[in-house]
């Protein structure tokens, strides 16, 4: 994941990694996209996001969006198990970013933020 992409959408990350460490049910093995969903509901306050809007009907297959007030932008989502899964059924021109599990898209045309490489951070903590 890019440091970039990090310092453009997070806006407290000694909080984000207190909060995923204190999660206790993330699977070794396989996160479906659900998991993704659930985690960034229980870091989403952490993030540079004023206000979210999950199902949110903008734009086809969105599954949120998100507002930043500050910057005046708009911020569509989507959540995938990996990062590589959103090219098989959604358009990268209509979403910002995308929140998944495991970044597997070398190359992504948009941000990805990847909760796998938080989730290890604050393990290690």
């Amino acid at each position: 994941m890019k440091d970039d992409t990090i310092k453009k959408y997070v806006r407290d990350m000694a909080g984000l990694l207190e909060e995923l460490s204190e999660v206790q049910a993330i699977p070794s093995l396989k996160v479906l996209e659900i998991a993704v969903v659930f985690l960034f509901g229980r870091i989403f306050r952490f993030l540079n996001f004023d206000d979210i809007t999950i199902g949110h009907e903008k734009a086809g297959d969105l599954d949120a969006w998100a507002w930043n007030e500050k910057n005046m932008q708009d911020t569509i989502i989507e959540f995938e198990a990996r990062s590589r899964n959103f090219k098989a059924t959604h358009n990268p021109m209509k979403c910002d970013l995308i929140v998944c599990w495991k970044d597997n898209w070398e190359d992504c045309p948009i941000d990805v933020l990847e909760l796998k490489f938080f989730w290890e951070k604050a393990q290690e903590k």
